[in-house]
């Protein structure tokens, strides 16, 4: 194989071009191919190469991690450092994630991705640490923010990465297996049940903290990408003066403002308020700001429209991805809460509970990522089935109630099957699609996407929650509090203590209540929180269904499926 770095051809594609400058006109990457392309054959599997793919794998790994640990630990960690606002922990997370993931990937593009994936593993090394040891709500929402920025930075680059060191038609089976290696993780709840069991909650992010050490070590050893080919021949000043700081700072300041504002609205203050209103209004203006900034005023945009000219592909699969997110945390954000609260049972039970619906969303993602590769294009059954029983099943969780655990595990698992089957493979359709030189600016966008559709989906689904429980607990709680006794005038004291402890200690405490009146409160609670999360569920029908209309527009793949490789590792 030439060690010739290959260039984009004009005279050939009959497309402007300027190598020595690195100006390639790459909107269509079928029709602008490399003069000398890189095919499967010529890439050898040596150990080096395999050390790289399971780092990158490991940093994947590592970026969920650090969510799936704090997401389990959420209430553990409130009282730990005395706050009602621990929500704010994976608002925070989220937030960072998506305002920087689409600059990073933009900016991976152009200066390539192995210092800046040390650098997003070292971020999340450092989170992890920071969280463990955190006693205040302002260092835990510091080191979530800090890990948010680590797990976009390493999702970003393992996805990219490997999909761009394999050949394009293998990219739906070298991703899931990418997909596949968080698998250690997926009995997340049950490792926390047994760390705050037998030790502290504490040790879930050191856990963490470590496997992300192990994944830098191997990044840093075994991960040497070539340079970029979009900036042959320009020096590092020249590059550094196309970087869209513009855009970088309307994209990342918009998302922020808009993310904040939907946090505080009908939460901790009401939707009317300027604490909401302000943050939310200018983000969304800043958004729209940059949308007609990205397609009128920089030469180099941080969102190339060569990534959607010529194919809906990429357009479809970001709206796909979208609406999966909303869908997907409904159940990340609200299953886990019937585990605890509305199932009580033994850690070891609870955890047992808890393994199937990510075990399911892992096997979805990894079957129908899988299957593209061999579908021969043929993606839109794939996504419409997938969306359709993630829609049919999330729905059918509205059925749920106290009594009912096995019935509702089995749904959330069959829904989460669904949700698999459609959040990580539009990413991959979206990587077939998009032109090499982009793929890091694409997966960035997709991600921030997902991310941006679950900030939004969170806040629908937590308000049609909280407005339905703030009703229904005093509602039902006294209710069932006085017809088992308890005189009318004890029943706030009783329910406000029932809502602060759920053990019920507190509850005992107050006048006149007894262990009946105290069991009778409690299921009392269960069926409030049972009936609050019925809209929820209603709610995320209506994603789903737009979900499957949307996926349902999918076009055939099948020319963009061919065994090019990106690139070759040095």
């Amino acid at each position: 194989m030439s060690e010739d770095r290959p260039r984009y051809s004009a005279e050939k594609h009959d497309v402007e071009s300027n190598p020595e400058k690195g100006e390639n006109n790459l909107s269509d990457h079928n029709v602008v191919q490399q003069e000398e392309e890189i095919h499967a054959s010529d890439v050898p599997w040596t150990f080096t190469r395999v050390i790289a793919i399971i780092s990158l794998c490991i940093v994947y790994v590592g970026a969920q991690a650090i969510l799936y640990m704090t997401g389990g630990t959420l209430t553990y960690i409130g009282r730990s450092i005395h706050s009602d606002f621990a929500n704010w922990l994976l608002t925070a997370n989220t937030l960072a994630v998506t305002a920087i993931v689409p600059f990073v990937g933009y900016i991976t593009d152009l200066l390539g991705r192995r210092y800046i994936a040390c650098a997003g593993s070292v971020f999340l090394i450092i989170a992890s640490i920071v969280q463990a040891t955190s006693t205040s709500l302002g260092s835990s929402v510091v080191a979530q923010a800090i890990g948010g920025m680590g797990a976009g930075i390493c999702e970003l680059t393992a996805l990219a990465g490997v999909a761009e060191i394999t050949p394009v038609r293998w990219r739906g089976v070298s991703l899931a297996v990418v997909t596949f290696s968080i698998l250690p993780f997926i009995p997340y709840i049950l490792y926390i049940g047994e760390l705050v069991a037998h030790s502290t909650w504490r040790w879930a992010l050191g856990i963490a903290a470590i496997w992300n050490g192990v994944g830098t070590i191997g990044i840093f050893l075994a991960y040497h990408p070539p340079p970029r080919h979009n900036v042959d021949g320009l020096t590092r000043s020249e590059i550094f003066k196309r970087i869209d700081y513009g855009g970088a700072f309307l994209s990342i300041a918009g998302v922020t403002l808009f993310l904040t504002g939907l946090q505080y609205g009908g939460y901790q203050v009401p939707w009317v308020s300027a604490t909401a209103l302000v943050p939310l209004i200018l983000g969304a203006i800043l958004i729209v700001a940059f949308v007609i900034y990205e397609i009128t005023v920089p030469k180099y945009p941080m969102v190339p429209s060569e990534i959607f000219k010529g194919q809906r592909v990429v357009a479809i699969a970001y709206i796909v991805v979208f609406l999966a997110g909303m869908e997907f945390y409904s159940v990340l954000g609200f299953f886990p809460l019937m585990l605890t609260s509305l199932w009580p049972a033994s850690p070891e039970l609870t955890g047992a509970r808890g393994v199937g619906y990510p075990l399911a969303i892992l096997v979805g993602a990894c079957v129908v990522s899988a299957a593209l590769s061999y579908s021969r294009g043929h993606v839109r059954a794939l996504f419409v089935v997938s969306a359709a029983l993630m829609t049919a099943f999330a729905g059918a969780l509205a059925s749920s109630t106290p009594f009912n655990p096995t019935r509702s595990t089995v749904f959330a698992t069959l829904a989460s099957l669904g949700i698999g089957g459609v959040i990580v493979p539009a990413l991959t359709v979206a990587l077939y699609a998009c032109p090499d030189a982009y793929i890091g600016t694409t997966a960035a966008l997709s991600l921030a996407v997902r991310f941006l559709g679950g900030s939004v989906g969170t806040t629908i689904y937590y308000n049609i929650f909280n407005t339905n429980f703030k009703t229904k607990f005093p509602e039902y709680v006294g209710t069932a509090a006085v017809q088992a006794g308890l005189p009318a005038a004890d029943v706030p004291a009783f329910a406000q203590a029932l809502a602060s402890d759920s053990t019920g200690a507190a509850a005992l405490k107050v006048p006149g209540v007894n262990l009946q009146i105290l069991q009778a409160g409690g299921l009392a609670a269960q069926w409030a929180l049972n009936d609050s999360l019925k809209g929820v569920w209603y709610a995320s029908v209506a994603v789903g269904g737009l979900c499957v209309i949307a996926a349902a527009f999918l076009p055939n793949i099948r020319k963009y499926m061919s065994d090019r490789v990106a690139v070759d590792l040095h």
